[in-house]
């Protein structure tokens, strides 16, 4: 289940027009009560799976993050971790929490994703 808060920090982005960036989440998580995931603490592998899942369901700019996940997938033990097989659901899982992007609405799923692949970018 996705927590309340990820729902209404996703919306402030939406909102604001911030940019995709990996960032903004701790400063957000800190404003509403450390309930969000911090983006920068996901894996390569968890990363990697969300990136699937976004380019799968075309929530995210494909030729960018097809080329940051063909890095990252080619990465030793990202494709077998278990947060890859996660993330390739749509399960976004960070040091502190995980959350499912399924049944988030598609402009706070493809701001995720934007979000997702600029960490992605980072761990490259």
């Amino acid at each position: 289940m996705i927590r309340t808060p990820f729902r209404v920090a996703l919306t402030l982005l939406l909102l604001t027009g911030a940019t995709a960036s990996s960032a903004q989440l701790p400063n957000l998580g800190g404003l509403l009560g450390g309930g969000l995931p911090n983006i920068a603490s996901v894996g390569a592998g968890n990363a990697a799976g969300v990136l699937s899942y976004c380019v799968k369901n075309k929530l995210v700019n494909a030729t960018s993050a097809s080329s940051v996940l063909g890095k990252l997938t080619g990465k030793p033990g990202v494709k077998e971790s278990s947060g890859f097989k996660l993330g390739q659901n749509g399960t976004l899982q960070s040091d502190e929490n995980s959350f499912s992007l399924g049944s988030l609405k598609a402009k706070a799923k493809t701001k995720a994703c934007d979000l997702v692949l600029n960490h992605a970018t980072s761990l490259l």
